[in-house]
């Protein structure tokens, strides 16, 4: 029986504190601008989690993100009193906004990493970021690792960029201390991408280039893809693992709407007004950890247990989150 979850002990909030960007990536998740919200309502999610991890017993950390969080001006007050909490917060960033000042700013407030988005080389990120949007990111990378703020470059991998996972590799040698990447999940601005998603052989390619890759460069590859463990059976079959939905992380979004994951954009619950345990316990969430609910081959997957697909992949393929993974090659 598994009893025991192989999960980082670490859980996360991944917090969307703005809608405002200052790019307009085509295969952005967002496809509208909410309202901000006022440092009141920041402060009582903060509460909100505060209290949650309490009576569950849990380790918290913060991701911030958008839109782009540096568009926020309530960014660094959130970064104090994460602090306070003793919580610590990574940015999730298109880094473009960073400066010598920001930079400082983010160390003296003990940032734990910031996350910038970066699809390969120059001419492809700017074709699906946007122009100077490469260059711009860069030199905040450059500012954050001068600052000694750890940087990690995070590549959003669809048929558009498949080829160019080397080049992300060799700025992530100069700028970045982990290189992380994610399979497109065609939903809001990216809908319109839906033909640019890997397919199950291809998939498995760019999972062979960043295995190769995890082996012989010294900067870190953190593996978040639930098919991953599964591939290279590196799963202990005891333990629950994969897709992180339901068990070690919460999306909240700026009009205070949660999800499971940004990327599920299914409401469970607003933390402005519910209790973050109460909607820890929806229906929706219970169903989703429990595998043997999956329907198609991740329901007949010996291995549902440890990696569970790609919820949010299968739900913008066949809006079913319960769905099978489309992209699965095994």
């Amino acid at each position: 029986m598994l009893k025991v979850s192989g999960f980082n002990d670490w859980f996360y909030l991944q917090w969307h504190i703005t809608d405002s960007c200052n790019l307009s990536c085509s295969h952005c998740y967002n496809a509208s601008v909410k309202a901000e919200p006022d440092i009141t309502r920041l402060s009582s999610v903060l509460d909100n989690f505060v209290s949650f991890l309490g009576r569950n017993r849990l380790k918290g950390r913060i991701h911030l993100c958008g839109g782009e969080p540096f568009r926020s001006k309530h960014l660094f007050f959130l970064l104090s009193e994460a602090l306070k909490n003793s919580m610590p917060v990574r940015i999730l960033s298109n880094g473009t906004l960073i400066t010598q000042a920001i930079a400082k700013n983010l160390k003296s407030h003990s940032c734990e990493t910031v996350q910038i988005s970066v699809e390969g080389s120059e001419s492809i990120h700017d074709s699906l970021r946007g122009p100077s949007s490469f260059c711009d990111a860069i030199n905040g990378a450059a500012l954050l690792k001068e600052n000694k703020v750890p940087v990690t470059f995070m590549m959003t991998v669809s048929k558009k960029n498949a080829a160019y996972i080397e080049d992300a590799a060799k700025l992530s040698e100069i700028h970045a201390k982990r290189l992380a990447f994610s399979r497109l999940v065609p939903i809001g601005l990216g809908a319109s991408m839906i033909k640019d998603m890997l397919t199950p052989v291809e998939t498995k390619k760019i999972f062979r280039s960043f295995h190769s890759l995890k082996k012989k460069n010294k900067f870190e590859i953190p593996v978040r893809d639930p098919l991953w463990h599964a591939y290279f059976n590196k799963c202990n079959p005891h333990l629950i693992s994969g897709c992180s939905i339901g068990y070690n992380g919460i999306c909240v979004d700026t009009d205070g709407s949660v999800y499971p994951c940004r990327r599920l954009p299914i409401v469970i619950g607003n933390a402005y007004k519910d209790d973050l345990n109460d909607i820890w316990n929806s229906p929706l969430l219970e169903t989703l950890r429990d595998r043997d609910k999956l329907k198609g081959k991740c329901r007949k997957c010996r291995l549902r247990w440890q990696c569970g697909g790609c919820r949010a992949v299968a739900n913008a393929v066949s809006g079913d989150c319960l769905a099978e993974d489309p992209q699965c090659f095994m």
